[in-house]
């Protein structure tokens, strides 16, 4: 028989002991392994690449995705496209038309400011902070041969600090 805090454990309450030991063991197991699932996984979504953006330089974001701006804190991030009314390229149209898109803009410290830029001027500029945000293009154009289909946008943008 085992001695257990001065006193003999009978066979039946050492296994039963023994056995709860185990289950405790094999549950926390698991736990761990959970806990380090869920930090991996929310790890891969956090380190989703960016593009990187220099102020003053025109660069490419596709919808969906992320820009660092270098050297400010700030992403953007190109969430829709609100409207696309711009003349097809094979059409000849009398009003050239536009374009709008959604931009979440998340800087270090703030909470996050969506706002809405349209390809004509004025409203295709945006100032957040020491920022001036502008949307310069926005491709593909459009083309009546391609009706309807779901396309691949990608915008056109300027980031200055002012």
């Amino acid at each position: 028989m085992q001695t257990h805090r001065g006193f003999m454990l009978p066979l039946k309450l050492r296994q039963r002991s023994q056995s709860l030991q185990s289950r405790a063991l094999i549950s926390s197991r698991a736990l761990i392994s959970a806990g380090a699932v869920i930090v991996a996984v929310s790890s891969c979504a956090a380190m989703e690449p960016t593009v990187p953006a220099e102020p003053g330089v025109t660069f490419s974001l596709p919808i969906g995705k992320t820009a660092a701006i270098n050297g400010s804190g700030t992403r953007l991030t190109f969430k829709v496209v609100r409207e696309d009314s711009r003349c097809p390229t094979d059409v000849t149209c009398i009003w050239a038309g536009d374009a709008k898109i959604d931009v979440t803009i998340s800087r270090n410290g703030s909470s996050d400011d969506t706002r809405i830029l349209s390809l004509t001027p004025p409203n295709n500029e945006a100032t957040s902070g020491d920022l001036q945000i502008r949307f310069v293009g926005l491709t593909p154009v459009p083309r009546q041969a391609d009706g309807n289909a779901p396309r691949a946008y990608v915008a056109q943008l300027v980031v200055n600090r002012i």
